[in-house]
């Protein structure tokens, strides 16, 4: 009910009290006249609107018409106003967006006393001047605002011009040095390919087979640990930092053999279909691994299980 309310308050019974527009002019939209004797207004008769506290505009065109005018009237005559927006961001050339300017409230201000500490937004500045707001709620109202972001009153968090500057030729010189560091590791990386030979030396197989391991999946870490026998405890380091410990024993071949083990992992895991490349099948076919003889010696290991799990039953039930 309160957002009903709400909505009717906003768009339907629409107050004006805070209308930027004189009621009592009859030639601003001279098809409507003026809003003192219009029987769209909920003050022109209280017996139809009893609940209505405030005086409000039940017609949301007339009204809408009205303020359209008032802005048009308002800029002929103060053409200099500064036209601002109440939403936050503005494109080039549209009323100045929330961000780029700070609504002044100078009578407040006052009313409150000299003693009263004031906030920013109360002090008045060198650069305040007249503007006209262009959309939302309070469309067509004139308000103070300071739109100058050297400010210090209203802006005493921007940087100053110099300020600026200096940031923006540091950010080129912290640009420029990272740019040079980056290049030169590039080129030294290019000479080292030029000097490669092969086949690789281990300290080279060892520095792909660590990155490789320091990239390895989650599902990937434990899988590649049980099958080099690392297990790692709840105190000690983690199963990554154990592997990459172990393989630095290894010879080449054995390295050769992890690099090879890792990049067909996955494919160990899943099952060959006909509609994507089976790299673990293609490896067998390089190495003339006859997989029809393996897969026949593991269904032979599997059915020898069954067996035996069929047979501690009954056993057990001898026992009794």
């Amino acid at each position: 009910m309160r957002e009903l309310a709400a909505w009717i308050e906003s768009n339907i019974l629409l107050q004006l009290a805070s209308a930027p527009f004189d009621k009592q002019d009859e030639t601003l939209v001279p098809e409507a006249g003026s809003c003192v004797n219009c029987p769209k207004r909920t003050g022109f008769n209280k017996l139809l609107f009893p609940d209505v506290r405030k005086d409000s505009c039940t017609s949301p065109d007339c009204f809408r018409a009205k303020i359209d005018a008032s802005v048009k009237k308002t800029l002929e005559t103060k053409p200099q106003l500064i036209q601002i927006s109440a939403a936050w961001n503005s494109r080039e050339g549209a009323p100045l967006g929330r961000n780029q300017y700070v609504e002044l409230e100078i009578k407040k201000a006052k009313a409150n006393g000299a003693s009263t500490k004031l906030s920013a937004n109360q002090k008045p500045c060198e650069k305040m001047a007249e503007a006209i707001v262009m959309d939302g709620g309070k469309r067509g109202q004139v308000v103070k605002v300071c739109a100058d972001p050297a400010c210090r009153i209203h802006h005493p968090n921007t940087p100053s011009p110099q300020q600026v500057e200096r940031e923006r030729a540091e950010e080129r010189k912290r640009t420029e040095k990272e740019k040079l560091a980056i290049t030169t590791r590039h080129r030294v990386l290019a000479t080292i390919l030029q000097r490669v030979s092969a086949p690789l030396k281990k300290a080279d197989l060892l520095a792909v087979a660590h990155y490789l391991i320091g990239h390895l999946s989650y599902s990937q870490v434990p899988a590649l640990a049980k099958r080099h026998k690392v297990e790692a405890k709840k105190d000690s380091a983690s199963a990554q930092e154990l592997l990459a410990k172990k393989v630095g024993a290894y010879d080449e071949a054995e390295l050769c053999k992890l690099l090879l083990e890792i990049s067909l992992l996955d494919s160990a895991y899943q099952r060959s279909t006909a509609n994507r490349d089976d790299v673990l099948m293609d490896a067998a076919k390089r190495y003339r691994v006859d997989t029809e003889k393996v897969q026949k010696a593991v269904a032979k290991e599997f059915a020898t299980k069954r067996d035996k799990k069929a047979i501690k039953p009954k056993g057990h039930r001898a026992a009794a």
